[in-house]
């Protein structure tokens, strides 16, 4: 049997499936007019800015090559930063979406009250950095600060510390209070995750005698994947880009301990009017975060296919 479509009639639909391409670019449009003007031709600025040196005043931008990039990779306190900067990435990607998960599933098991936990946890994420900091000076402070306080109160007056102030716990202790600060966004994301988890296959584990870990390993946590995935970029991408939690609570002191490269960049450029420097450490910096957010987005697919 012979085909009756004919090129004419095959137009139309040609045409209307261009007109609705042309449609999704007209919506889209704004957003990428915006991407374009505040991300991408400023890192193309920054890039350009790398190559030469400027004090932020002055009208001369020599060109000087390599010149801040070679700096830049023999100045130890941005690979310390960098350093910094990797430990919180692991402690918001293990210990905060680990504890996110955890209130996840506990706050989906109850019947009542879930609106009440589900509000309370996702609290801290509502609140301003400087309100976060603020409070947590308060709390770490270590002559006045409640948790130096309640710590004598129960007896354990050889575990006060300075808890801001002291190189071996101020950057600990900063991880905390990001972990604390950006754990509500996790838990919600994992609270709607598990809870588009059909009833049906907890049923049918239930039926072939599953225990609890085996329920959450074998039908829990595959559910969760995507949601999973979003969750730990979102919380790589905030830690490694975190500033106004350690510019109020230490501002990357005591002695740089707890120094992270947008904070060091920052100066840089408005301390030191050495933007070409600090146009370099963004750009290298920048990098990597594009970096692991292709490794991250990659493993996360190639998860999905699965």
């Amino acid at each position: 049997m012979t085909s009756t479509t004919t090129p004419l009639a095959r137009r139309p639909r040609r045409g209307h499936a261009v007109r609705r391409h042309l449609l999704g670019w007209l919506f889209l449009a704004p957003a990428v007019a915006f991407i374009g003007v505040f991300t991408i031709v400023p890192f193309g600025q920054s890039i350009l800015l790398s190559f030469q040196s400027w004090d932020g005043l002055s009208a001369d931008t020599p060109f000087v090559g390599l010149d801040n990039y070679e700096f830049v990779l023999h100045y130890d306190a941005f690979w310390d930063s960098m350093r910094n900067v990797a430990v919180f990435a692991a402690a918001g990607f293990f210990i905060g979406n680990g504890v996110a998960l955890a209130m996840a599933t506990a706050v989906n098991r109850i019947t009542r009250g879930r609106v009440f936990f589900r509000t309370v946890f996702y609290l801290p994420g509502v609140l301003s950095v400087v309100v976060v900091g603020l409070i947590f000076s308060s709390l770490f402070n270590p002559g006045s600060g409640v948790l130096n306080h309640a710590l004598e109160l129960v007896g354990l007056e050889s575990l006060q510390q300075n808890w801001l102030g002291d190189p071996s716990v101020a950057l600990p202790s900063v991880a905390a209070v990001f972990i604390w600060f950006h754990w509500g966004f996790g838990f919600l994301l994992f609270l709607a995750g598990l809870q588009d988890i059909p009833r049906e296959l907890y049923e049918a584990a239930d039926l072939d005698g599953a225990g609890g870990w085996a329920k959450f390993r074998y039908i829990t946590w595959p559910q969760l994947a995507p949601v999973t995935a979003i969750v730990s970029l979102l919380t790589l991408l905030a830690a490694l880009q975190i500033f106004g939690t350690v510019q109020v609570l230490t501002n990357g002191g005591p002695g740089d301990h707890t120094m992270v490269p947008t904070l060091l960049i920052y100066g840089e450029a408005f301390t030191n009017f050495r933007y070409g420097t600090a146009a370099a450490m963004s750009v290298i910096f920048g990098g990597t975060l594009v970096i692991l957010s292709l490794i991250q987005l990659a493993i996360s697919a190639r998860r999905s296919r699965a």
